[in-house]
C-alpha cells in the first residue's frame, strides 16, 4: 500500500473548502452490504469489502490468511493504515509537495492505463497482412555470413603470403590479434578502419560486393574463428579471411508472426491516440510554453544528491513496453 498516496486522497477529502485545481475524494468508500468487521470514526469496512480484498491477492499472499488469527492480523493492519492516515491529514499534511506529487503521478497512471492500456481496439486482419508485405524483408531474410579479411592488392602477393602465415598461427578466437593484423596491413578502405570487419553479407552480397571467388571460399570455413588456409584470390587481388559467424536464414510466415504483428500495430496505435488526446487536452486546457526562457533554464550537473530522483520527471509517454520486434535469427 502506497501511504503517501491515500493521505493526499484524505487530506483533500478532508479539507472544509476545495480549492481551484483540487479533487474532493471519499476518505473510505461507504460500506458493502452485510455485516460489519470494523468500524472507526468516519468509516467501516464490511465483510464483502475485506473478501474482495483478499480475492484481489496472489495465491501466495491468500495464504498468509487462512485462519482467525491471521485474519484478524489483517483487520489490525488495515487500521493502523487508516489511523495513521487520519492521523497525518490531522497534521496538516494536505499541502506536502511529496504527497501531492504522489497522488498526481497515481491520478495520471490510472487513466493511462484506462484510456491506452485497457482500451485496445482490435486489429483488422487487412491491416496485419499489409504490415507483413510491406516489412516482409524483416520476416524472410537469407542466410548470413561474417567475415573479417586482411587484403592486399594483386602486386602485394608476397605481402598477402605473409600475412596467411601470420594469421594461420593465431589462436583459433583470438579476434583480436587478427583485427590487429588487418588494421596494421590491410589495404581495402572500406574494411581496414574497422579491423578487416565486412560485417553479416549475403551471398548475393559477398559475390556482388567482392566477387564470387571471395563467397564460394566463405563456404569452406566451418568453424566460428577459423582461417582459411589458403589465399582468396580475385579480380582485386588476395584476401585472408577468418570466420567471424554465420546467421541462418529467416523465413517466417505470415500466421507465424501474426501475434507479433497486432502487438506492433495496438502499441503504434495506442501512441496515436495518446499523441492526438494529449494535444487536444493542451488546447483545452490552454497549454502555453515559452521556450525563451526554457531555453535560458539551468540544470546544474554539480549539484547535490536531490530528493526527487531519476523518477522524478512526470511520465509524458504511456508507461508501456517497447512495441514487438521480428525474432532474432541464431547465430553460430
Amino acid at each position: 500500500m502506497r501511504s503517501p498516496l491515500l493521505l493526499a486522497v484524505l487530506a483533500v477529502a478532508c479539507s472544509n473548502r476545495v480549492p481551484e485545481g483540487t479533487v474532493p475524494v471519499r476518505l473510505t468508500p461507504a460500506p458493502s452490504p452485510g455485516p460489519t468487521v470494523v468500524s472507526f470514526n468516519g468509516g467501516a469496512f464490511a465483510a464483502a469489502d475485506l473478501e474482495k480484498r483478499f480475492a484481489n491477492m496472489s495465491p501466495y499472499a491468500r495464504a498468509r490468511y487462512q485462519t482467525v488469527e491471521q485474519r484478524k492480523e489483517f483487520v489490525e493492519a488495515l487500521m493502523r493504515y487508516e489511523v495513521l492516515a487520519r492521523e497525518a491529514v490531522k497534521r496538516g499534511l494536505a499541502d506536502d509537495p511529496e504527497v501531492v506529487d504522489a497522488f498526481k503521478k497515481a491520478m495520471v497512471q490510472k487513466i493511462i492505463r484506462q484510456e491506452f492500456e485497457e482500451k485496445k481496439p482490435p486489429v483488422p486482419e487487412a491491416d496485419v497482412k499489409a504490415y507483413y508485405e510491406k516489412h516482409q524483408s524483416d520476416y524472410v531474410k537469407p542466410a548470413m555470413t561474417r567475415l573479417s579479411h586482411v587484403f592486399f592488392t594483386t602486386e602485394n602477393k608476397a605481402k598477402a603470403e605473409g600475412a596467411l602465415k601470420a594469421a594461420l598461427k593465431l589462436e583459433l578466437l583470438d579476434y583480436a590479434a587478427f583485427a590487429k593484423l588487418a588494421r596494421e596491413n590491410s589495404q581495402e578502405p572500406r574494411t581496414q578502419p574497422i579491423e578487416g570487419d565486412m560485417r553479416f553479407l549475403s551471398d548475393e552480397e559477398l559475390t556482388t560486393q567482392y566477387g564470387p571467388e571471395l563467397a564460394a571460399a566463405a563456404k569452406e570455413l566451418t568453424k566460428v574463428g577459423e582461417v582459411l588456409p589458403r589465399l582468396v584470390e580475385t579480380k582485386a587481388g588476395y584476401h585472408v579471411i577468418k570466420l567471424q559467424g554465420r546467421q541462418v536464414a529467416l523465413d517466417l510466415t505470415l500466421d507465424q508472426v501474426k501475434q507479433n504483428i497486432e502487438s506492433i500495430l495496438t502499441n503504434e496505435r495506442k501512441m496515436e491516440r495518446y499523441k492526438t488526446q494529449l494535444g487536444e487536452l493542451f488546447k483545452q486546457y490552454g497549454v502555453t510554453v515559452n521556450d525563451a526562457v526554457v531555453a535560458q533554464l539551468k540544470v546544474d550537473m554539480q549539484g547535490g544528491p536531490g530528493t526527487m530522483g531519476p523518477g522524478g520527471a512526470p511520465p509524458f509517454l504511456p508507461p508501456s513496453p517497447d512495441a514487438p520486434v521480428p525474432p532474432a535469427r541464431p547465430e553460430h
